[in-house]
């Protein structure tokens, strides 16, 4: 057996709610929009540890070339 609850929002919000959850249940609207969160947030912490992962691993890259440039085992 399935049970249901209300929850308390503010008048304007459960209109902007209606607006978007269209013809749909709520409890499906709902759980569409948990769902679009968690992914919109997923990417975002990617993003953000791509972009921190990127910078080290530029700076990686360079200091391994300057590396291999000052301490060449070619005779000269």
């Amino acid at each position: 057996m399935m049970t249901y609850t209300t929850i308390p929002v503010k008048r304007e919000v459960k209109e902007r709610l209606e607006k978007l959850k269209g013809g749909r249940e709520w409890s499906d609207f709902l759980s569409d929009l948990i769902d679009e969160v968690i992914k919109v947030r997923r990417e975002e912490s990617f993003r953000k540890l791509r972009e921190l992962s990127l910078g080290y691993l530029e700076e990686i890259e360079e200091s391994h070339k300057r590396f291999r440039r000052e301490f060449s085992l070619d005779s000269h």
